[in-house]
């Protein structure tokens, strides 16, 4: 409470929190409106912003993103119902959404992200990124084709899980030539490891074998190259790679 008192008794700090909360949201690229609550709300906005976006959000994501690391996860999942049930907001139902879907319960997510669809935020980038992983995992193909419309051309979407979801979800639709030009977009350097093994696959079943294997070796030259921190984070599709480079030269498909 002293803390909120020193903040609404003092225009200067509250003026420099909302210049903040903004930039933020602006930078991550949240949707619109948090910025309308944090402009026309300067106060309760930047202050709802700050521990629902900035603090809470940002742990959450940290969590769910190595979960499958975690020795006991159940602990955090108990907590996280335990909260939904307390409080049913738009937060605690994100934050226990994000945590089945890292868990492989996509239909539970999706339960949860559907009812975060109806109210001031229904097109928050991360919703929407969120429900598109999930409905590929279910394999609703056309509702990720439908969600990726709201945030194609959100910057953070280019080399997110949720374009690649995108890009497979064209590919089982048989919409091969679109399929193409979004796994065109993972065959930059450096890029994401998993988005050029999955377009070097999509090449492989297209019979297009001497493109996928020229593919997979620019992947594999480009892990040589990296130092340690940066090889530990991708081994897994720099394995997958190595792996596959392997097999496209045991069936003889480059000649």
């Amino acid at each position: 409470m002293n803390l909120i008192h020193l903040l609404y008794s003092n225009y200067f700090i509250s003026l420099i929190l909302q210049g903040f909360c903004v930039f933020h949201c602006m930078r991550k690229g949240h949707s619109n409106q948090w910025l309308w609550l944090i402009i026309f709300l300067p106060f309760i906005g930047s202050l709802i912003y700050l521990f629902t976006i900035v603090l809470t959000r940002d742990k959450l994501n940290s969590v769910t993103s190595n979960v499958n690391t975690v020795v006991r996860p159940h602990g955090n999942l108990k907590q996280l119902e335990r909260n939904l049930k307390f409080s049913d907001t738009f937060q605690n139902r994100m934050s226990l959404a994000n945590y089945y879907q890292a868990l492989g319960r996509d239909e539970e997510a999706l339960a949860l992200y559907e009812q975060n669809r109806h109210g001031l935020f229904a097109n928050e980038p991360e919703l929407i990124t969120a429900m598109m992983r999930s409905n590929y995992a279910v394999n609703e193909y056309e509702k990720v084709n439908d969600l990726a419309k709201l945030v194609n051309k959100h910057p953070n979407f280019i080399r997110s899980q949720a374009h690649l979801s995108y890009a497979r979800s064209l590919e089982k639709l048989g919409k091969y030539k679109e399929a193409e030009t979004e796994y065109e977009q993972f065959n930059t350097r450096y890029a994401d490891f998993e988005g050029k093994y999955t377009y070097a696959c999509f090449l492989e079943n297209q019979q297009r074998f001497m493109e996928a294997t020229q593919l997979l070796d620019s992947a594999i030259d480009e892990s040589r190259n990296m130092g340690y921190r940066g090889k530990r984070n991708h081994i897994f599709w720099i394995r997958q790679s190595i792996a596959k480079r392997k097999e496209l030269e045991k069936g003889k498909h480059t000649k």
